[in-house]
């Protein structure tokens, strides 16, 4: 393993196919890719505890993407990594704030500890994967408020995060599941259309969450319905 933070294959698009395929219904192809890069970041900082043999290492991890992105903000020479090369662009093109991003790593760090409480799991959701989700949103429709976005990624993230086994399964129960779902429903139904590619995961948020598998053509028929509808 090299010392910069590695994705598998194309290292500027997330692992997650759902996701991927949610940024399917962005037309534009540089947008597109830009959001896109933005979502592998945010999926590298949630699952920087799965990739990594032990805290410390982690911790490196963390501290080496705080840097490269105050590099970036500070229109330093960036220390190379292909998506902290795709960052740096996404940053000029659409004139983000990174350091929303950097703020952004610091709730993650709290997965180094071990399996989450709900409480710290939300922090990671709402100050941590939101934030980034937020600056994605920046890229689709500069001026929509992208508050709507809490809840939708936020019951994504816990689904994710339970589905990996990083958070308190005391607290990761049927009732908490139906409850995010109610959350999440209602918030989508507030979402722009144009910022609606960023919250298709949540659609698929409760199959995670009660360890449901889809098949391929039934992934995305329910992310097509979702989008076409606004509902999940």
């Amino acid at each position: 393993m090299s010392d910069s933070p590695i994705l598998p294959e194309d290292e500027t698009v997330p692992r997650d196919e759902v996701v991927r395929l949610g940024a399917q219904f962005i037309e534009d192809a540089q947008t597109r890719a830009d959001v896109l890069a933005l979502l592998a970041f945010g999926e590298l900082l949630r699952d920087v505890p799965a990739r990594v043999s032990e805290p410390l290492l982690g911790d490196i991890r963390y501290t080496w993407w705080v840097e490269a992105l105050e590099e970036i903000r500070d229109g330093r020479k960036v220390r190379y990594h292909p998506l902290s090369v795709a960052l740096a662009g996404v940053v000029e093109r659409h004139a983000l704030d990174t350091q929303v991003l950097i703020d952004a790593i610091a709730p993650h760090r709290l997965q180094l500890d071990g399996r989450l409480s709900l409480r710290d799991a939300l922090s990671v959701a709402d100050k941590g994967q939101a934030a980034v989700l937020a600056q994605a949103a920046k890229v689709l429709a500069p001026t929509a408020d992208a508050a709507c976005l809490i809840i939708p990624a936020r019951f994504h993230t816990l689904a994710t995060m339970k589905v990996t086994g990083r958070l308190n399964a005391d607290e990761a129960g049927a009732e908490e599941g139906r409850h995010l779902c109610r959350e999440a429903r209602q918030s989508v139904k507030r979402v722009p259309s144009a910022l609606l590619p960023l919250v298709l995961p949540a659609a698929v948020a409760a199959d995670l969450w009660e360890g449901r598998v889809r098949s391929a053509l039934s992934l995305r028929l329910k992310l097509l319905w979702a989008f076409v509808t606004s509902r999940i």
